[in-house]
């Protein structure tokens, strides 16, 4: 068991390393990205997994208070209905009723479709212009799976996916 946590607190560590190391400072406290160079993305994952991420995302945002932290969700080609929703909103909630972020500085977005389902997580400067979705899919080339519930384990189950698809 100490072992498991000690692999997940390197890992944790690794991803805030490499995450840090893809902005660059303009001014302080401000931080420029690049579209394609976000702080953190990912696809499907179990719910541990996922919770690595956005306490990572979490500490990002804790370092710098003037920083707004977003969360975009792209549904992917085969999804459950409200899927991106529901899985933003979590991790809202995630961040703000588990980490202590203030809610005012998280904002998520339904970016529609991809191929695979791909959350982002990206802080921005307060002020800063509001990020855009970029899907690739229209929703005319999606399979909308409408008997679905996300899933969030209880404390101890691992590797759980997040929505339970019944077709």
């Amino acid at each position: 068991m100490k072992m498991k946590v000690i692999q997940i607190a390197l890992a944790s560590a690794c991803i805030a390393a490499l995450s840090q190391a893809s902005f660059t400072k303009t001014s302080p406290g401000w931080l420029s990205y690049v579209a394609d160079q976000w702080f953190d993305s990912y696809g499907e994952l179990s719910w541990e997994q996922e919770k690595a991420h956005l306490d990572n995302f979490a500490i990002a945002l804790q370092q710098d208070p003037n920083l707004i932290g977003n969360i975009i969700v792209y549904a992917g080609r085969r999804s459950c209905a409200n899927e991106a929703r529901d899985r933003a909103r979590r991790a809202r909630k995630y961040l703000t009723e588990t980490l202590g972020i203030q809610a005012s500085r998280i904002k998520w977005l339904d970016g529609g479709y991809r191929e695979e389902l791909t959350i982002i997580l990206q802080p921005v400067p307060a002020g800063a212009p509001e990020l855009t979705a970029s899907p690739t899919l229209k929703p005319s080339e999606v399979r909308i799976i409408k008997n679905c519930k996300l899933k969030t384990p209880k404390p101890g189950k691992r590797g759980s996916k997040f929505f339970r698809r019944r077709e």
